[in-house]
């Protein structure tokens, strides 16, 4: 009987999943449509060259936003654990301690930033010292999306963490469109992000309501384990601080080792091969919030794994093949004749970016069980062994390509096997996945 309420669970979860799947997919594409849109008419509305500028500021706010993607994976982790107990009160105190965190970061942030700006203004060959201060703040006020975006999705919000994400692409669509045409140039694109990412945090804390509330009152013990925190925090750290690393340091080594020109003629091919990533962010977003309630009440969570990685991995894939396909069409209708030459690399791309996809399912999921040792080495490594080779090795773009798809490759197929290996070992009391012990 047991065992059959369990199995209804079970089912019941799977269902949900996919059901949270399908909404955030529509909406989530909806927000890269925007994301999109905003490339191909800001790629076509500057030149090749500041194209190229506003990609490298992208990928250094994607490095420096690092603590915001950890702080959101841990806002919604430990919503989630609260709201699968019922526990308002640990709510607030969550919402609460990662105020008071996101101020500290926030100030560290700055402070760092402007000891270091001149140093990152060459390394990336940027012109101007102010590229990076914007792109400093943009990151401290991603912090605060970082708690907003967390809740909703702890608390299983789909529908609003969905629309979030449009607003805030779509307000830096509108607001760039609109500082281009009077000749803001980048500084437009940089005040335009900021802007977007301002109105998504408004909605954000209007939707939240009560939970913001009770946060600014809060002024009991904080109840969540000190300990526990600090561990899963640091294994967070890693393994996100690694992908995120990875998912923005394409266009860093591009910049790096090659011209304006080159990087942004990359940047347009970069773009459309990325679609196949971002395709599976739908899944990934439902998939955190189920496991950690599924494996907090002691249920299985090996199917869900499955189904994300089937589901997700899948379209990214099949996704991939069709850029590769028809890459030279969109890239002709989209970028136009100046940005022709980046179909050579569009492979390439889709070669780092498929097994990315993986890797960052997979990450996610680790997460949510509280398992990061092993993929945390596993990932620095190779992030490590990337960076070492390409600055090697770096003659060609396909070339650095190449080594970031078989490195990532390689550390997807022995996080896989490492997983198989522990399920085979403890399938009776099934530690790692979930279920009763």
């Amino acid at each position: 009987m047991l065992c059959v309420e369990s199995d209804k669970s079970i089912m019941k979860k799977i269902q949900e999943f996919e059901k949270g799947s399908l909404v955030l997919f529509f909406l989530m594409m909806s927000a890269n449509v925007c994301n999109y849109l905003f490339q191909i008419i800001v790629g076509n509305m500057m030149t090749v060259e500041d194209y190229g500028i506003v990609n490298t500021v992208l990928g250094i706010v994607g490095i420096l936003t690092i603590p915001t993607t950890i702080i959101a994976m841990i806002c919604a982790r430990y919503i989630a654990l609260y709201v699968a107990t019922e526990n308002e009160k640990g709510i607030a105190s969550v919402l609460y301690l990662l105020l008071r965190f996101v101020v500290l970061v926030g100030i560290l942030l700055l402070l760092i930033g402007f000891l270091t700006i001149k140093s990152i203004t060459n390394l990336f060959g940027l012109n101007s010292i102010c590229y990076v201060a914007g792109a400093l703040f943009i990151t401290i006020i991603n912090l605060f999306f970082a708690i907003t975006s967390g809740t909703l999705q702890g608390l299983k919000k789909f529908f609003p963490y969905g629309i979030q994400t449009i607003l805030m692409a779509g307000g830096k669509l509108v607001f760039s469109i609109a500082l281009l045409l009077i000749g803001w140039r980048v500084y437009g694109v940089i005040i335009a992000i900021f802007c977007g990412i301002l109105l998504a945090i408004g909605y954000g804390v209007s939707y939240m309501g009560n939970h913001v509330k009770s946060a600014f009152q809060y002024r009991g013990n904080s109840v969540v384990d000190a300990q526990e925190f600090t561990k899963y925090a640091i294994g967070a750290i890693v393994a996100q601080g690694c992908v995120i690393a990875l998912t923005n340091g394409d266009i860093l080594l591009v910049k790096a080792f090659f011209t304006d020109k080159v990087a942004g003629i990359y940047s347009s091919a970069m773009i459309i091969g990325k679609i196949a990533m971002y395709v599976s962010t739908a899944v990934v977003a439902a998939l955190f919030p189920m496991v950690v309630e599924q494996n907090q009440k002691g249920e299985p969570t090996i199917l869900l794994l499955t189904k994300a990685i089937i589901y997700g991995g899948g379209m990214a894939f099949a996704c991939a093949v069709g850029m590769v396909t028809l890459g030279r069409y969109i890239i002709g209708i989209l970028f136009g004749e100046r940005y022709r030459a980046a179909i050579e690399y569009l492979p390439f791309v889709c070669l780092y970016v498929v097994p990315l996809t993986f890797i960052s399912i997979l990450m996610n999921y680790l997460l949510a069980i509280g398992q990061t040792k092993v993929f945390g080495i596993s990932i620095c490594i190779g992030l490590v062994v990337i960076i070492g080779i390409s600055s090697i090795i770096h003659d060609t773009i396909p070339h650095i390509m190449v080594i970031c798809g078989t490195v990532l490759i390689m550390v997807f197929l022995c996080n896989l096997v490492h997983l198989w290996y522990l399920h085979q070992v403890d399938k009776e009391t099934n530690n790692l996945f979930g279920g009763e012990k």
